[in-house]
This record gives C-alpha cells, structure tokens and sequence, in this order.
C-alpha cells in the first residue's frame, strides 16, 4: 500500500551550479531555485535553453528548461517551461494477481511529480537594492493498482487502477542587496505561498508534496575581479557552496566553477558537486555543467527507507543520477546601448529669477557622468527646469576618455516673462545625447525657485533689477526732465548730467519714505515701480530705483557695496558727473565732495556719492554720501581692505 512520504517542493538546487549574482552573463542566472527573487542583469531579452542527460541504467535525454526574459525599465519578467524538472517512482504493493495462463503479475503504484512551468518578477528598486518574487506551477500524478472483487453466479477479482491529480501553484519573495561591485547579499522565502488549483481528496492527502517553509540566505563575495565565492544556506538545514574563476578569453569571459551541496536527507554530508564550464560574450553564452553524486545510485533502494524519509527535492534527492547538462543562452538588445551615464548631479544654487545673465556663464548644477565605453564619446548635455524652461537648454558640448568619470556643467536661460513672487519646490531634469542626438541617460533632481523679487544678497546681482525696469525708469525720469528743459537747453553742457541727477533726485524723494521690505528666506528687493507705488522702500530698493532712473536716461552709475559689520551692510550710488577733476570747481570746491576715477580710455572723471536713503533733496543726500564714503571707503582705508567695494552698473 502507499504510504505518506516528506518532500519538500523544489528549493535551492539548480542545475548549473550557484555564481555570482553580479555577473552579466544571464545563462547561470535562469533558475528560481537559488534565485526566487528573480535578480537579472538583462539589458533587454534573454533566452535560456538547458538540455542535458540523467545516468542510470540507461542514459536519459531530457530538455529541462526553456526560458524567456525581458526587462521593461527598471522591472524585469522571466517565464520559464521545465518539462525535465520531474521524477517518477514505482512501487509493488505486495499484491499480485494470477492470471488465466496461471502466472501471476504484481500490483505496482506510480508516483509522479512535476515542476512545469515558472514566473519571475523583479524590481530594481536602486543600484544597491532590488526586489521580486516567483511563482512556479506543479503537478502531481497519484496511480495506485488494486483488486476490485465483482459478485456474480462466479466471484471475480478484477484489476483495476485509482489514478489522482493534485496541481498547486508556489509563490516566493526575495531581496538582494549589493553594497558594492565585490559582495551581494540575498533573503528569500521558500513556499511562502501556496495555492492549491484543485483540492485535495482526502484519501490521498497523505502522499502531497510537503510544503515546509523556510528561508534562504545567501551571499556572495568578488575578492579579486577574477573570482569569485557563493554561499547558500537553507534554514531546513540544507547548503551550497560554489567557487568559480573567469578570464577574458575569446572575447568574452571564460569560466570555471565548482559548487558542493549538502543536503539533510541525503548522504554523505557533501551528497555531490556541480562542476561546470561556461562562456559567454555580450551575444550569447555557453555552459556546461554536471552532477557527481558521492553515494552509489545504481543500486536497489529500500521502500521502507523512501517510506520513512521520503524525498526533499524532484530534481535532487537520494534516488536521483548523476546528470550532464548543456545551457545555451542568447541576449537581444533591441535598446541602443548607453555610452555614458549620471553616478550623480549637484544643485550648485538655487535659482533666483531676475538673475537672468548668471544662468548663462555660471552653471546652478554639475553633474558627475562616466564614459562606459572603452573610446572616447562626445557628449551633449541638456536641462529643462519645471516651471522655467519650455524647452531643453543645452549646455556646451564635452568629450570624455573612455572610462573615465568628468563633471559636466549645466547652464540655464531665465525667460523675461517669469514674474512669479512665490518661492516654491520645483524639479530640474538633466538629459545627456551622444553626438548625433541619441539619448544616453537622464535623471532629476529638485530645486528652489525663488520668487521675482528674491536676490542673493551680492550688491552685484543688483544690477539685474536695474535693468529689468528701464522701461518704467525711462518714462519717468523723461517726465521729470521735461519739466526742466528750458534750464538744461541753456545751460553748459558740460553741466547736463549733473543737473538732469539733481533734478530726477528731488523729484524722486518727494512722496518717498525709508521703510523695511520683508524677509524671506533671501533678501527681497523691490523693482523701480514696486518702490514708487509702494512709495518707499530700504537702502537696496531706493538705490536701485534711483540707479535705475539713472541708467535709463543715459547716465552711468555704480553701487557702493558697505559690507556688513555685525550683520548689517548697506548700499548708495555712484553718478558719473562726466566732468573732468579741473572741470569738479563748476560743482563744488569741496575736493572730500567727489571721487575720482579713471573711464575704459584710462581718462579721469568725476563721481559724486548719493545717499538715497536721505529723502529730503539732493544736496543733503549728497553731503550724507560724500560724509559715509570718505570715512568708511578712504580714510578706513575700506577700498584697500575689501570692506568695501564699487560696483558698476553695465
């Protein structure tokens, strides 16, 4: 009669042998026994064929497995078909039957078992991290021969046959987690789920495949690029450990590898090892493995032995013969391969709207790319900021040695028509194409945008509000000036700008007030219509407003930048009164009234500082100017230390 037997559904054992997860080649990679979480490193398609031979009394040709694999992104999807993962047991039931020629013949039962077919699911989750899962589909074939007693004028024995079916599916989880090119680890489950298709007749429940559940744990470590140590350790107490070694041979890589078992339900302690040959170049590979068994498996087995310990695995148990097999694998990459790609890119500065010309020579992120090939690749770096740019901006074109890892800049363009005041969180994607414009990589980083009236603090980058409102300034210093043109048509020419300053000046202060802006996260400065509807403004918004009017009727100007001590800086103006030092009396005799300085033809003119923060008329903020500027500039000798600095509007 049959008896209940333990066996375990297919675990770590595969055919080929374990190697290092990190490898290319994807012949090796194709089993879910010792890879349940379907880790690959396909680029596109890959097509695994494993055919191979079982010795025992008489060699058996099987076709084990045939496999397809594709990856979509960063998600990968293996389905496999394994008409050679099964095994057949026959067993005499210790009855026989005489038949009418008076010789008798035996009742036997059957069992069969069956892995049929498998699918994988992985995730690349980041470089160091991916996850996936397996499911995998079995059959089992129950057939049990027995005497059926039939009652008639005569009592007949008649044969007759039970045959079961029992099919179930099995689902497993796992990780894999490489913290570097020369170790990998991985976790997964074995018959974490179990889904029965059709039940399980309860007169044959007993002879199941027992599905215990346990956990996989394996590690693998590169020492040396050309070897390479596995280890696998079931927690029912089962083991592998490979070693194997590669050479760059043909092409491609050539391998050598070895891998010994242990396995609870079988003896000696190390039951057999994987010998096995392999290469493989970016278009296909090549294996061949074995299986030595140390114990004899030509000899008659015991039932009572099957019958106490059963089997653990279908392809892998004590009634199992030593195997040769043959893998031939096969890689299609219908995806343009990458020549470069990002490691990583670095906002370099946030992004301030009105500084629109910095953008252009100053790059607000690097990023750090390597050449993958073994030749040198010109590159066409790219951006396109969310919420600024419509289009790609390209950067300028960079060539890189082959291997090596450079740092790319990327500039950006501000359009004029940005006129947003509120910062807010917003995402920069950075593209990088090969020369004739097939892309390589791309990848995105988040990144501040300030609002319009934000500045970075640099007296300098004033000079961007200056000029965003010439219109404005224009139409309101003419309309000032009209009002005086009979006193400037009669007057010296000469006299013209220091004049048309005055005039504008106290126009300018007459409804203005000194007030604080708010404060942000960065400075907030005001453009010359904000402060005259606003009537008022700090140090910053008046100076840019009066430079502003300035710069728009032609006048040259510079901001005087008074660093700050203890916290607190500030900023005037500049005029160019375009008079020459002997020219300085018509304006003053007061020598301490006006600086000297030297044109782009290296000829001395004369500069007059304004106080614009003195809103009552011009003279006072002139005097104010001239007091500030030649105590902290030239007696503290602050030009000559750096405190402070002129800063000329172009």
């Amino acid at each position: 009669m049959l008896m209940s037997v333990k066996m375990s559904a297919q675990s770590s054992f595969g055919l080929t042998g374990y190697w290092f997860p990190g490898l290319n080649s994807t012949s090796l990679m194709n089993s879910f026994e010792s890879n349940p979480s379907n880790f690959i490193s396909l680029k596109d398609w890959g097509i695994a064929l494993s055919y191979g031979g079982e010795f025992s009394s008489n060699v058996n040709s099987n076709l084990y497995l045939i496999s397809i694999s594709k990856r979509l992104g960063d998600h990968f999807i293996t389905v496999r078909y394994t008409p050679g993962y099964q095994k057949e047991f026959v067993f005499n039931n210790g009855q026989s039957i005489v038949l009418q020629d008076s010789t008798s013949q035996s009742l036997d039962s059957k069992f069969t078992y069956k892995e049929l077919f498998g699918l994988g699911y992985s995730y690349k989750i980041s470089n160091q991290f991916s996850a996936g899962l397996s499911f995998r589909y079995f059959t089992q074939d129950f057939n049990q021969e027995g005497v059926l007693p039939v009652f008639s004028d005569t009592l007949y024995l008649v044969r007759q046959s039970q045959d079961y079916k029992v099919n179930f599916w099995r689902g497993d989880l796992g990780i894999n987690y490489s913290p570097s090119e020369k170790i990998s680890f991985s976790l997964s489950s074995i018959n974490l789920i179990n889904i029965n298709e059709n039940s399980i007749d309860p007169d044959i429940s007993q002879y199941n495949i027992k599905r215990e559940k346990n956990i996989l744990f394996g590690v693998s470590v590169n020492p040396i690029s050309s070897l390479d140590l596995n280890f696998l350790y079931e927690s029912g107490n089962n083991l592998q450990i490979g070693l194997n070694n590669f050479i760059n041979a043909f092409g491609g890589n050539l391998g050598i590898g070895i891998t010994a078992f242990h396995d609870k339900y079988q003896s000696p302690y190390f039951a057999g090892i994987i010998p096995a040959i392999t290469y493989s170049n970016n278009l296909f590979g090549i294996s061949f493995s074995g299986i030595k068994y140390f114990s004899n498996r030509n000899t008659p087995q015991s039932f009572s032995v099957f019958q106490d310990q059963g089997i653990s695995n279908i392809i892998n148990n004590r009634y199992s013969f030593d195997k040769a097999v043959l893998t031939l694998t096969f890689t299609i990459n219908t995806i343009p391969e990458r020549s470069v790609e990002f490691l990583d890119v670095d906002i370099l500065n946030e992004i301030y709207p009105t500084l629109t010309e910095n953008y252009l020579d100053k790059p607000f992120a690097v990023g750090k790319v390597v050449n993958l090939t073994d030749h040198f690749v010109q590159i066409k770096p790219s951006s396109k900021i969310e919420g600024i740019n419509n289009d790609k901006i390209e950067s300028p074109v960079i060539t890189i040695p082959p291997g090596d890892t450079v740092k790319i800049p990327f500039y950006t363009i501000i359009p004029q028509s940005y006129d947003k005041q509120k910062a807010g969180i917003s995402y920069a994607d950075f593209y990088l194409a090969s020369a004739n414009l097939e892309p390589q990589d791309q990848t995105q980083k988040p990144i501040l945008i300030n609002g319009i009236n934000s500045w970075d603090g640099k007296v300098i980058n004033l000079r961007y509000f200056i000029k965003r409102d010439y219109d404005f300034s224009m139409n309101y210093a003419k309309e000032i000036l009209s009002n005086y043109k009979s006193e400037l048509d009669t007057m010296s020419y000469a006299l013209s700008i220091f004049y048309k300053t005055k005039f504008v000046f106290n126009n300018f202060v007459k409804n203005l007030v000194y007030t604080a802006n708010p404060r942000a996260e960065a400075d907030y400065v005001q453009f010359p219509h904000e402060t005259m509807k606003l009537k008022g403004g700090n140090c910053d918004d008046l100076s840019v407003c009066f430079s502003s009017l300035m710069e728009s009727v032609g006048i040259q100007t510079a901001l005087v930048d008074y660093k700050p001590i203890n916290g607190i800086g500030h900023v005037n103006v500049l005029v160019n009164t375009q008079l020459s030092p002997e020219q300085a009396k018509l304006i003053t005799q007061n020598e301490s009234k006006y600086f000297i300085r030297k044109n782009e033809s290296g000829i001395d003119e004369v500069w007059i500082p304004i106080e614009t923060t003195t809103l009552t008329d011009f003279n006072t903020a002139w005097d104010l100017g001239a007091q500030k500027f030649n105590e902290d500039a030239l007696n503290n000798l602050g030009l000559a230390k750096g405190s402070v600095a002129i800063v000329d509007v172009y």
